[in-house]
């Protein structure tokens, strides 16, 4: 018997595109279900990505996270990233990270495997708006930041104290 799906990915694999440190993508996981979600990233290159978070929590149905992958390396069409997700309690959702992860049955977590593309540099002509035959998505829609995102700004910006009580929303 199939499983119904815990959360959307979208888009459904990291579409990198090259920047000023190296090469970014960036994915938005939605949970489907009414109960809380857990999510976990894996690769198949742990020292070639930084992925933020790794291990998050949904709370809700239709709660939104951005999943962010960086490297400064090229990316290769062997490089792969698995997700497991989990139907979770609310006792296991709360601060959930990797050692509380590490605790829940494996037979409970489903995995997906998300692949990887490259597209290219965004020029001056298509941020004015021209077709180009890049293989990127573009969004339409804007959204505010979510909780996540205020905490990971203010954690680069330096101030800890801000981005740990914006943690604690997350």
């Amino acid at each position: 018997m199939a499983s119904l799906p815990l959360i959307r990915i979208s888009p459904s694999e990291f579409q990198f595109t090259e920047c000023r440190t190296g090469y970014t993508s960036r994915l938005r996981l939605t949970s489907l279900q009414g109960q809380a979600v857990g999510f976990k990233f894996k690769t198949n290159a742990p020292h070639k990505f930084l992925v933020k978070p790794v291990v998050c929590s949904l709370t809700k149905k239709g709660m939104s996270v951005d999943v962010v992958v960086r490297s400064s390396s090229p990316i290769t069409d062997v490089d792969r990233f698995l997700i497991q997700t989990v139907a979770l309690a609310a006792d296991e959702a709360e601060d959930l990270d990797s050692a509380k992860w590490r605790t829940l049955d494996p037979s409970r977590i489903m995995e997906d495997l998300i692949y990887c593309t490259i597209g290219r540099r965004r020029s001056s002509s298509q941020s004015s708006g021209s077709q180009s035959d890049s293989p990127l998505v573009s969004v339409s829609n804007i959204y505010s930041p979510s909780p996540y995102q205020e905490q990971q700004y203010f954690a680069e910006k330096g101030d800890r104290r801000l981005a740990n009580s914006l943690a604690k929303r997350v």
